[in-house]
């Protein structure tokens, strides 16, 4: 999976805000992924739903910092149990 680091895309979240939402002539935003490598504002993929007030985004906002937080609490398991089993070997 990671054999080949040197190929590896970098990205970052950011907003996307729309002033005039095509679908309902209302501002809306959304949280995007941007590759580093791509400077240009072009959304390569959405992570949220567009929400049409900052509350909806703020609850979308939420669900990703609990996602987040859930992988987190996962990887940490297995960190220790790694060193657990590396410390006892």
């Amino acid at each position: 999976m990671w054999h080949n680091r040197a190929i590896m895309e970098i990205s970052r979240l950011d907003l996307l805000y729309l002033e005039s939402d095509p679908r309902t002539q209302q501002p809306s935003a959304c949280i995007y992924v941007k590759s580093e490598a791509h400077q240009d504002f072009a959304p390569e993929r959405l992570i949220t739903a567009p929400g049409l007030t900052f509350v909806e985004l703020d609850v979308e906002i939420r669900r990703l910092h609990a996602e987040l937080d859930e992988i987190r609490t996962r990887a940490r398991k297995k960190f220790y149990k790694a060193e657990a089993a590396a410390a006892s070997a």
